[in-house]
């Protein structure tokens, strides 16, 4: 009995602390802001501009990567969002270092 108590627990606190899916608005560390649209669509607002810049992002031709790349520029693997962190490049994102801190709005 204990042991299922502890594992509902667990499994609330997980489900509580993580964002689900791509979509939202977050802004990282640096203060840039971020909108992923469910159209694949997606704007960045960077610190110091007020307009923002609309880019486009993917998580897979079939939607089932674990993480997601935000374009930017002309590239379309401009950023990484993986875990609840943004990335660089793929090889930062694979490292898992240097992760760009993000915050969620609810």
């Amino acid at each position: 009995m204990m042991s299922l108590v502890t594992m509902m627990m667990l499994m609330l606190t997980a489900c509580s602390s993580k964002h689900e899916g791509f979509t939202g608005k977050f802004t990282d560390q640096f203060g840039n802001k971020f909108e992923l649209r469910k159209d694949y669509t997606a704007s960045i607002t960077f610190v110091g501009y007020d307009q923002p810049t609309e880019v486009t992002w993917s998580d897979g031709e079939q939607h089932d990567r674990t993480y997601a790349t935000i374009s930017f520029n002309g590239n379309p693997n401009y950023y990484y969002l993986r875990d609840g962190v943004l990335y660089g490049s793929e090889s930062a994102m694979v490292n898992g270092h240097p992760a760009i801190q993000i915050e969620w709005e609810d």
